[in-house]
């Protein structure tokens, strides 16, 4: 009996600490204002042309042309069809409004032929662009068109997907 009231007394002190005091205040809440980017895939094609081909050696490379700065990075990530494994990811710069990857091989040798899906993205922020690419494009909010969009912190990123044989 006596170690279920002290129990009690501990209960009572401790559910009380800490509301001495205490005012009870409404506060108003509030959203975090962003900028609107339901017209960011409005506008001509970012990325105009794109073709994966094979050399004789069978390397790969891919080009097209695309209507960024000068110095964009593009990362072009290679994706099998048939079972959604990656098999390579590159980076290639734009250069006059065309972009032509290095030749690749695959882990163990040429690539595979068959379907390939090619992820293309470029993200608009210190790590991914050169300075002369942000200033260009205003860290890439300048940039309008299809694949355009912001990632969760609001960073400008383009990202579109191509599918073609190889």
């Amino acid at each position: 009996m006596r170690r279920a009231w002290v129990l009690a007394v501990a209960l009572a002190a401790v559910s009380a600490c800490g509301r001495a005091g205490e005012r009870h205040s409404t506060t108003s809440l509030s959203f975090e204002t962003l900028s609107d980017t339901a017209g960011l895939e409005r506008g001509t094609p970012l990325l105009v042309s794109f073709e994966p081909y094979r050399l004789s050696n069978g390397l790969v490379r891919v080009r097209g042309a695309a209507n960024f700065p000068d110095g964009t990075r593009l990362q072009i990530s290679i994706v099998r069809e048939s079972d959604h494994v990656p098999v390579m990811r590159l980076q290639t710069p734009v250069e006059g409004g065309r972009f032509d990857s290095p030749p690749v091989l695959g882990e163990r040798g040429p690539i595979a032929e068959g379907d390939y899906a090619f992820d293309v993205l470029a993200r608009f922020d210190d790590d991914w662009q050169p300075p002369q690419v942000l200033i260009a494009s205003d860290q890439g909010r300048a940039l309008h068109g299809p694949g355009m969009g912001r990632d969760r912190l609001g960073v400008p990123v383009f990202h579109v997907m191509r599918r073609g044989r190889i």
